[in-house]
């Protein structure tokens, strides 16, 4: 939970720390598996992403190579800089932790010292935490302001993770990087039918933007109510779904992987970047949404529960296979397939990143990382991360 009072007590990040000791967990005895410490490659999809990319971006040392605890990442639909990650004194930290507070029985300690705050918190029924965190995970839902996540200035994330980028304080090792093509039409609000309405979501989820970010957002993404042009015209459930759901998978996932991509690869990281295309029983509105890939990751079957294309999960599975135990997704025997490149971005040149597209039938194939670069480069702009809490 992120407060001041943890963050004195060193008691923010502990989900990151208690990665961190299980990494440390497979160093000392990964050997006893037939195992080789020196080749463990750590990989998540979404929030696991987040914190694969908390991970890797923490390199402040500027140590050469691989961390010792880990020597290639997997990331699916996450990143570093793919959530706002804002310091403990957050203004919605603070009102989230007075609610738990006043949950739990705990509120007429609010104003005492750390050692009684947290002994009334201790000693607190496991049903009353229960509830009050479920109830405000469900709250935090249709704005996406999720409670108990990475502190910004917590053990292995003191610093954003654009600064880290930046300053290329990351570990220099082969990762892969991908996102699905509609990220955040697994949840984005479908009730939205204004322009107004759509400038007052993103600025609760996001308070930092400006006046004129706001603006440049009604540009980056026209309003299909007033624009006959607008590429988000015809909108399934309200005028602004395919709208709104555009802005936050950019914000949230499209240009934060390809944020990633771009800085690992511009110091001269071994980086594969993937755009996956496959749906999997979603309907057609949905588009392809956030964990569509999820399913096909693990190489499961067709039929009830499994997956609607299975030719595609032995393709993507056997490029992860490849990489994870060969170094290199193209490693293995593919015959005929697309041979994955490596990512080398040099945009402002007309040159984009290659990356791998996958899709159905045997379409899979190599495209450039164009499509909605223009907007990425303003989400991905290093004066706006400061307001984007990233």
């Amino acid at each position: 939970m992120p407060h001041p009072v943890f963050e004195r007590q060193g008691l923010l990040n502990l989900g990151l720390l208690d990665q961190e000791l299980l990494f440390n967990f497979v160093q000392q005895y990964i050997s006893a598996f037939g195992g080789d410490p020196s080749r463990v490659t750590i990989g998540g999809r979404s929030a696991g992403a987040h914190s694969v990319g908390i991970h890797v971006f923490h390199n402040y040392n500027k140590t050469e190579g691989a961390s010792p605890l880990f020597s290639q990442a997997l990331l699916q639909s996450g990143s570093v800089t793919a959530r706002s990650f804002p310091n403990a004194s957050y203004p919605l930290y603070q009102r989230q932790f007075i609610r738990v507070l006043e949950a739990i029985g705990c509120d007429a300690v609010a104003n005492s010292t750390d050692a009684a705050i947290l002994k009334c918190l201790r000693a607190a029924p496991i049903e009353k935490i229960e509830k009050i965190s479920s109830d405000l995970f469900r709250e935090s839902e249709y704005p996406i302001t999720w409670p108990f996540q990475p502190t910004r200035g917590g053990p292995l994330l003191e610093l954003a993770g654009s600064e880290s980028g930046i300053n290329e304080q990351f570990f220099k090792i082969p990762t892969i990087t991908t996102n699905v093509l509609d990220e955040a039409k697994y949840y984005g609000p479908g009730n939205i039918s204004t322009n107004e309405q759509f400038l007052a979501f993103f600025k609760n989820l996001i308070p930092g933007l400006s006046a004129a970010d706001l603006s440049d957002l009604e540009a980056l993404y026209p309003d299909p109510a007033n624009d006959v042009n607008s590429p988000y015209a015809n909108s399934p459930n309200s005028t602004q779904f395919n709208r709104i759901s555009a802005a936050l998978t950019d914000f949230m996932y499209v240009c934060p992987g390809q944020e990633t991509a771009t800085r690992m690869s511009a110091a001269g990281v071994p980086v594969y970047k993937l755009n996956f295309a496959v749906n999997n029983t979603f309907p057609a509105w949905k588009g392809i949404p956030h964990t569509a890939d999820t399913k096909y990751t693990w190489l499961e079957p067709s039929g009830t529960g499994g997956v609607q294309y299975p030719e595609v999960g032995k393709l993507l599975h056997g490029y992860f296979s490849d990489f994870v135990s060969l170094g290199d997704p193209n490693a293995g025997n593919k015959p005929g397939l697309p041979r994955w490149p490596r990512y080398e971005d040099d945009y402002e040149n007309g040159m984009p990143g290659l990356q791998l597209r996958m899709e159905a039938f045997g379409n899979s194939r190599v495209e450039g990382d164009g499509n909605r670069r223009v907007q990425c480069e303003w989400w991905r702009d290093e004066s706006r991360a400061v307001r984007l809490e990233k």
